[in-house]
Parts: structure tokens; C-alpha cells; sequence
């Protein structure tokens, strides 16, 4: 059953959230104030890939954010490697990253097909285990 009122969180709205000098940062930041019935689900991998883009305020912030419960957070696990493995291979021609193929894989796990992200071009092409395209929410 596909979730329709969920969402991926990808690094790139993080940041933009996140990051006063990002020059996605107010669309980002109105764009949430927008969001108030959909729920926000991302990975801990996503949070780390924008911790490393963001400075400490921004690090912390975005911590701060996600224990106040904004965006739940799905474990990666060992048995979720094949599918990961698989769309790693299966866009080699895109280079896709861990973090990339990981939402992905999830996505088709948990019948979640929005994603907020700025990576149109990848999540463009990325297809989910049924053959259907991503529903990029923003830019």
C-alpha cells in the first residue's frame, strides 16, 4: 500500500534548510511552513551526507530539529544491502552514492515516492522496485 502522506528528506533540503547562506534556503524554509500534513521520513545516512556540508550551528539545528520529532528517521539495516547493491548497479552510469541508492531502495520498502531534494537530474531517473517515477515535492 503506497504511503501517500509521507515524504523522503534527501541531503540537499537539509542543507538548505539548515544552512542561512544556502540559496535554496527560504523556498526551503516556506516551503515546510507548507508541509504541516505530510509526514517526514529520511535516513541517518542523509543526516550525516548534510552534517558534512552544514557548519556547527547548522549541525546542531538540524539535530535539534529531528529529536523534536520533525522527521523520523528509518534504520538501514544488513538485510536492506541487496536492494542497495542492486540500485548501485543498476545506475552505475550515474555514480550514484550510498545515501542516494539507500533512499531508494527504502522507497520501494516502504512505499514512499515523494522526496524532497534538490538532485533533479538522479531522482529524475531512479525508478522505484514497480517501475514508478519519484514525486520531487520541491524545486
Amino acid at each position: 500500500m503506497k504511503n501517500t502522506n509521507a515524504t523522503w528528506v534527501d541531503t540537499g533540503f537539509l542543507v538548505a534548510l539548515f544552512a542561512q547562506d544556502d540559496p535554496f534556503h527560504d523556498s526551503a524554509t516556506e516551503y515546510l511552513q507548507d508541509l504541516a500534513h505530510i509526514k517526514l521520513y529520511s535516513i541517518l545516512p542523509v543526516v550525516v551526507e548534510a552534517c558534512f556540508f552544514l557548519d556547527t550551528r547548522g549541525k546542531s539545528d538540524l539535530l535539534r530539529w529531528i529529536e523534536r520529532g520533525a522527521m523520523t528517521l528509518y534504520e538501514v539495516t544488513v538485510d536492506d544491502l541487496p536492494a542497495i547493491r542492486a540500485i548501485l548497479e543498476k545506475y552505475s552510469n550515474l555514480e550514484p552514492d550510498f545515501t542516494d541508492a539507500a533512499l531508494v531502495a527504502l522507497a520501494g520498502k516502504y512505499e514512499i515516492t515523494k522526496i524532497l531534494t534538490v538532485d533533479q537530474r538522479d531522482f529524475s531517473v531512479y525508478r522505484l522496485p514497480k517501475g514508478h517515477q519519484f514525486e520531487r515535492l520541491w524545486v
